[in-house]
């Protein structure tokens, strides 16, 4: 069954959108291989076109059920995806989804926890499905060797409708390369909030440490093992000519170290807003700062993987 939350509810607070997922074993490939949805995180619902729908996954996480040792990374992309209830595709030019990913990095590590958080647009009204989906892959699939991942029993995805939803996604264009020492300002988005008094911004960006001889960006060295980063989300209330309303209010540093054997983290941030801290104005431009602290390069993903599966992307809502 699909929850839908209206006005002042808060999601953290939400009851179960869908009946909790029993344990799930998959194995793992020497590639990325298609999505496997996880049993029991679907949610159906009917929505009017252009509806909007906040999806958030609760409960989540993918181990290793086989032993691994140092060196034995494993890579998981996990993404919320939709489709119309009948199985068909969403279509072409309509976001699909999008996708959390980072590699589980043994022995320190023995389970990743992704946080998905996007929202869903009915392209017309209709019914649909949406659900969780896993693809996990690595390099140390040969030679007859197998890795199988679990998702333990209780992922959920949740949904929630709330007033003045907003989604937006960062253009394939703006991918860009982020260079030792610099700060990035990206995924600016003018958000006109609702009539109630919360606002929830989130900007989830996908980036990736540019390792020597990678193939997605340039300008890695041995004499570094990954990057430190550091994310946040910074938000300028302003009248609805642009000017200004204060100073802009920075939300919470969250750092990352994406080491080498992690290779890829989807640094997720989120900032929560009240309509006093605006000045009088209905108005916020949201954007989110990328700081390379140290390290490699940083390569921070944009546009969309296969299928319409958004990369680094941003939400807002008033509730």
């Amino acid at each position: 069954m699909s929850l839908v939350l209206v006005g002042g509810s808060v999601p953290a607070l939400a009851s179960s959108a869908s009946a909790a997922s029993s344990s799930f074993e998959y194995e793992v490939t020497r590639t990325a291989s298609s999505y496997r949805d996880i049993p029991g995180t679907e949610i159906s619902f009917t929505a009017t076109e252009g509806e909007k729908s906040y999806l958030w996954s609760r409960n989540l996480s993918v181990a290793s059920v086989t032993p691994l040792g140092s060196g034995d990374n494993i890579g998981s992309t996990v993404a919320v995806r939709c489709s119309y209830s009948d199985g068909g595709a969403l279509p072409a030019d309509a976001e699909a989804g999008a996708y959390w990913a980072a590699n589980l990095v043994p022995p320190g590590e023995e389970s990743v926890s992704p946080a998905l958080r996007w929202v869903f647009t009915a392209p017309t009204a209709g019914t649909y499905n949406c659900h969780l989906s896993v693809t996990s892959y690595s390099t140390i699939i040969q030679n007859g060797r197998s890795v199988t991942m679990r998702v333990p029993a209780g992922a959920e995805l949740a949904r929630g409708v709330y007033a003045s939803t907003a989604r937006w996604t960062l253009p394939a264009a703006s991918t860009v390369v982020i260079a030792r020492g610099s700060t990035q300002t990206t995924l600016g988005y003018t958000y006109t909030s609702g009539a109630d008094d919360n606002i929830t911004v989130v900007q989830d960006a996908a980036l990736t440490t540019c390792v020597p001889g990678s193939t997605i960006c340039a300008g890695g060295s041995t004499t570094y093992t990954g990057t430190q980063a550091e994310t946040w989300i910074e938000a300028q209330a302003q009248n609805p000519d642009g000017t200004k309303c204060g100073n802009p209010i920075r939300g919470a540093v969250t750092k990352w170290n994406i080491s080498t054997a992690k290779h890829h983290q989807t640094a997720t941030n989120v900032l929560h807003l009240t309509k006093s801290q605006l000045g009088g104005c209905t108005q916020i431009r949201a954007s989110l700062k990328v700081k390379n602290v140290d390290g490699n390069p940083l390569n921070l993903h944009a546009g969309y993987a296969s299928g319409q599966i958004a990369a680094t992307h941003g939400l807002a809502f008033t509730y």
